[in-house]
C-alpha cells in the first residue's frame, strides 16, 4: 500500500543515515523543517488566508509600542508650546484621543491576530490527528510489535496540543513582538543615535531579566503541575480501590501519604517565591538602570551644547522666532529615544517564548511524519516514536 501524503521527502527514507543532531535537537528531539509545518496540514487555501491576514494584525500590533513612543516624544513639546489654557485644554484633548486611538486599534489588531491565527492552529492541528490517525490504521502488525499500542493515542494527544500552540497565538505573539523590537529600535536610532547607543548598553540586563522572569514562572507552573499531578494519582488511587483500602483499614495511610504530597507541593511553591521576587526586582534595576543613564547622558549632551552655542533644547522657541536657534538634541529626541529603545528591550525579549513554541511544534510534527511516511512494504525498523 502507497504511503499517504503529508510530509517531505525526508522522512520517507527511515532506513538513510541519520543527520548530525544539533544541540537544539538534542533537547527536544528530531526536528521537522518549518515548511512541513505549515505546508503539511491544514494547507487549505482558507488556512493560508488566514494565517497571512493574522501576520499583517501582528504587524499592525507590534507598530502601536513604537508609534506610542514617538507620541510620547512629541507630548511634551506640544503641551510646551501653547500659551493660552484654551490651547492647553485643545492640546491635552488630542493627546487623549490620540492614545484612545492607537489604543483601539492595538485592541483590534491583537483581537483578529490571536482569532485567526488560533482558528488555523485548530484546522492545521485536526488534520494532523486525521493523517496520523489514518496512518496509523494502515500499519502492518509488525509495526505494532515494536510500538507500545496503548501509548500512541497519548503520543498523538500530546503533539497535537504542542503542534497548535506553536503554530497558533504564540506564533502571531512572537511576530508581534519582532515588529516591536525592530520598530522601537529603529525610532530609537532616528530620534537619537547618541542616546541610543548608551541605552542600547542596558538592554542585555532588561532582555535577560525578562526572560529570566518568564522562565521562572515557566518553572514554578511546570514544579506545581508535576506536585499536584502525584497527589492527584494518590487521590485517584484511592479513590478507584475504596473497598480495599476500607478492607485493610488503610485509611490513615493513605491520608498521612496524600498530606505529604500535598506538603511537597507547598514547600517547592514556597521555595521559588525569592526566585519570583529576584526576577521583578531585577527587571525593575534594569529600566531604572537605563533611566539614569538617560537622565545622565541626555542632560549632558543638552546641557553643553546650551552652554557652547545658547540654543534652544525644547525647540519650542523657534516656533514664534525664526532667530533662535534649536539645539542639535532636543529633549524630545532625548525621551523618545529612550521609549523607543525600552519598547524595543521589551519586545525582544519575549521572542524566546515564540520560538520555543515553534520548536516544540517542529519536535511534534517529527513523529507523524515518520508514521505517515512509512510504506508498510519496507523492511527496515522504523525510528522509535517518543
Amino acid at each position: 500500500m502507497a504511503s499517504s501524503s503529508g510530509g517531505s521527502g525526508d522522512y520517507a527514507g527511515l532506513d538513510s543515515v541519520p543527520p548530525q543532531k544539533t544541540e537544539e535537537e538534542d533537547e527536544l528531539g528530531p526536528l521537522a523543517t518549518y515548511s512541513d509545518v505549515f505546508t503539511a496540514f491544514g494547507n487549505t487555501t482558507k488556512i493560508k488566508i488566514f494565517r497571512i491576514v493574522a501576520v499583517l494584525f501582528s504587524i499592525v500590533s507590534g507598530l502601536a509600542f513604537p508609534a506610542m513612543a514617538y507620541y510620547f516624544a512629541q507630548v511634551f513639546q506640544d503641551i510646551g508650546s501653547v500659551d493660552t489654557a484654551e490651547d492647553f485644554s485643545r492640546s491635552i484633548r488630542k493627546i487623549v484621543f490620540t492614545f484612545m486611538i492607537i489604543g483601539a486599534v492595538g485592541f483590534v489588531a491583537i483581537l483578529f491576530q490571536s482569532a485567526l491565527m488560533e482558528i488555523s492552529a485548530s484546522e492545521a492541528t485536526l488534520d494532523l490527528k486525521q493523517k496520523w490517525f489514518d496512518a496509523l490504521l494502515r500499519q502492518d502488525m509488525a509495526y505494532f510489535d515494536i510500538k507500545d499500542v496503548a501509548a500512541q493515542a497519548t503520543i498523538v494527544s500530546s503533539n497535537a496540543v504542542k503542534f497548535k500552540k506553536g503554530t497558533g497565538r504564540k506564533l502571531a505573539e512572537g511576530i508581534q513582538f519582532l515588529t516591536t523590537a525592530v520598530g522601537g529600535i529603529v525610532y530609537g536610532f532616528y530620534a537619537s543615535w547618541r542616546v541610543s547607543l548608551i541605552i542600547l548598553a542596558t538592554v542585555p540586563f532588561m532582555g535577560g531579566s525578562t526572560y529570566f522572569m518568564m522562565k521562572v514562572f515557566a518553572t514554578q507552573t511546570e514544579r506545581a503541575a508535576k506536585n499536584y499531578a502525584e497527589t492527584g494519582g494518590v487521590v485517584y488511587s484511592t479513590i478507584s480501590a475504596i473497598r480495599t483500602i476500607f478492607s485493610l483499614n488503610a485509611c490513615e495511610p493513605m491520608i498521612k501519604k496524600f498530606e505529604e504530597s500535598t506538603q511537597r507541593a507547598f514547600k517547592s511553591a514556597c521555595s521559588s517565591t525569592y526566585l519570583v521576587g529576584l526576577a521583578n526586582g531585577l527587571m525593575m534595576a534594569s529600566f531604572l538602570l537605563s533611566y539614569a543613564l538617560l537622565t545622565l547622558y541626555g542632560c549632558y549632551l543638552l546641557y553643553k551644547e546650551v552652554r557652547e552655542t545658547g540654543c534652544d533644547s525644547s525647540a519650542i522657541l523657534a516656533l514664534d522666532d525664526p532667530n533662535v536657534i534649536t539645539c542639535s538634541v532636543t529633549a524630545a529626541e532625548v525621551f523618545g529615544a529612550l521609549m523607543g529603545i525600552s519598547f524595543g528591550a521589551m519586545g525582544l525579549a519575549q521572542i524566546s517564548a515564540a520560538i520555543e513554541a515553534l520548536n516544540g511544534a517542529r519536535a511534534a510534527c517529527h513523529p507523524a511524519f515518520l508514521v505517515i511516511n512509512r510504506n508498510v512494504n519496507d523492511d527496515a525498523d522504523v525510528e522509535e516514536i517518543e
